[in-house]
């Protein structure tokens, strides 16, 4: 063991091995040299690069601003306030000559003027009483590539939504499009059409009773069995005069006999209020239910404005050029958002007038509290 531990070490008496100090230090000063040229290298492509963009400017405190070509944060404008670069163009189908029509067109004009997207916008107004003519105006429309279209009433719209699977389509009053077909739902349309619906507001003409009649118990809702509409809306009028916890009946009726049969019920049962939906079986026979609402002292809430001015207490009315400001508002978010209208819910909400026939007031003896004289418009019959 002792041999084998002393070849591993050098004796005293043995000459000593050269340094590699001097090797090393070599070794270090190239390295130095190698990393200081390519250093210097790279900031003399740095300096030879930035030649061939835009120089820089310095804010006062000495901090760089970025390029001088860039535009500045106050030259942006906020997402509120981005409009298009350019025009868009909106294809306006108004088909029939009423004045609900017109105030659909008036009151979507006016919100474009408002939300101060009009001068963005090229409108071609379209209106026509003849389903021929209204068909050749969407097909002229679409062939166009217009970026919209805003089609007012049923029959252009199922024409328009039949026309185009591209273009956008923002109806109005357009009483049920899911039932029409125009939607796959209310809540999500699903395609390339979305609107505002007209239906009648049954909901909101049941709520002036509490209002104008408050001593009411029961109502009663007479309506054609046969008019799927007057159906509907005499079923959602008769939930709402439950929830207010009146007793509700309703009258489904074929016939003038089955209208004298159902009246005479109403007599029987003591009932308070008659409601009466947009229906033309009650539109024909409406003098017969007016005149046993005198008689009997019996107050109607009718569905539309027309048949309070033929001999009916009360309604609420749909305000069409509200309905123009909502489709206005759904074309700027399909235009100027970039909103899908597949995913944009049909809108039922909107401005409504209560309105009071101040003849048939007074001819049923009804006296205003301040509170209804505060939430309704009393009208005389003849300003139509």
């Amino acid at each position: 063991m002792a041999a084998r531990y002393q070849l591993k070490h050098v004796s005293a008496d043995a000459p000593a091995k050269k340094s590699r100090a001097p090797k090393m230090i070599l070794i270090a000063v190239l390295v130095v040299l190698i990393v200081a040229g390519a250093v210097f290298a790279a900031i003399r492509l740095a300096d030879n690069a930035s030649s061939d963009t835009p120089s820089e400017q310095l804010s006062p405190d000495g901090k760089s601003t970025g390029p001088t070509d860039q535009p500045s944060a106050s030259m942006i404008a906020s997402p509120d306030e981005a409009k298009p670069l350019t025009k868009v163009r909106i294809g306006v189908v108004q088909h029939g000559l009423g004045q609900d029509s017109e105030d659909c067109y008036n009151g979507f004009i006016e919100q474009l003027t408002k939300r101060k997207m009009l001068d963005n916008a090229e409108i071609t107004h379209i209106v026509e009483n003849s389903d021929e003519k209204c068909i050749e105006a969407i097909r002229t429309l679409v062939d166009d590539k217009v970026d919209l279209l805003y089609t007012i009433g049923p029959f252009a719209s199922r024409y328009a939504a039949a026309a185009t699977s591209e273009i956008p389509i923002v109806f109005a009053a357009v009483t049920d499009p899911e039932e029409m077909g125009l939607v796959e739902s209310n809540e999500a349309p699903g395609g390339n059409i979305t609107g505002v619906s007209s239906y009648t507001p049954c909901f909101e003409q049941i709520d002036l009773i509490p209002i104008l009649l408050p001593q009411t118990e029961s109502v009663a809702a007479i309506y054609s069995s046969t008019d799927v509409n007057a159906v509907r809306q005499a079923i959602i009028a008769c939930r709402e005069a439950e929830d207010f916890g009146y007793t509700a009946e309703r009258y489904p009726i074929k016939s003038t006999d089955e209208l004298f049969d159902a009246l005479e019920s109403i007599y029987d049962d003591g009932t308070d209020v008659i409601y009466l939906p947009i229906d033309r079986l009650i539109r024909d026979n409406l003098e017969i239910i007016t005149d046993f609402s005198y008689e009997h002292q019996v107050p109607i809430i009718c569905g539309n404005r027309a048949m309070m001015m033929q001999g009916c207490l009360a309604t609420c009315e749909i305000n069409y050029t509200s309905i123009g400001r909502r489709a206005a508002d759904l074309c700027c978010d399909i235009l100027y958002n970039k909103k899908d209208p597949a995913t944009l819910s049909v809108i039922y909400k909107y401005d409504c007038n209560n309105i009071v026939n101040r003849q048939v007031m007074e001819l049923l003896g009804v006296e205003l509290s301040d509170v209804a004289k505060a939430n309704v418009a009393i009208v005389d019959s003849d300003e139509g």
